[in-house]
């Protein structure tokens, strides 16, 4: 049973730049995302951590679920609503050593959670080949 379901961020002028980047995932990074997302899917809390996710630290509340996707280490960015089941995945940044691209990576992230916080800003269900992802099984 999925304790998590899945969405990702829609701009206020209804871009949906998070899921445009994972419908341009090779096969290869496409099937590293799912296994982690379908890992956290029924992963409590404390059990996002390395190497699946990373809590990120002076980020509250952001987190990261850590995969490789085209030959990069990549980060997909989001946070738990609040009163919900859903982890929202607001940004995707490439990651190497200390250094996240886009350079404003944590800044926008922050910023486009205000925007689904204060109704400004949507989201959608996370999709894996026009399927919504994961899949409940239950």
């Amino acid at each position: 049973m999925l304790l998590w379901r899945f969405e990702t961020f829609v701009s206020p002028s209804d871009r949906t730049d998070v899921q445009d980047s994972i419908n341009r995932y090779s096969d290869y990074a496409r099937e590293a995302f799912s296994r982690q997302v379908v890992h956290l899917a029924v992963s409590t809390i404390d059990q996002w951590h390395e190497p699946y996710a990373k809590k990120l630290k002076n980020e509250n509340p952001l987190y990261e679920i850590r995969y490789k996707a085209d030959k990069r280490a990549t980060r997909a960015l989001g946070y738990f609503r609040k009163n919900s089941s859903c982890f929202t995945i607001v940004l995707i940044a490439s990651h190497k050593g200390s250094v996240y691209t886009p350079p404003d990576a944590f800044k926008s992230a922050h910023f486009r959670a205000k925007q689904i916080e204060n109704g400004s800003a949507t989201t959608a269900p996370l999709q894996i080949d026009g399927e919504n992802f994961p899949p409940d099984e239950s």
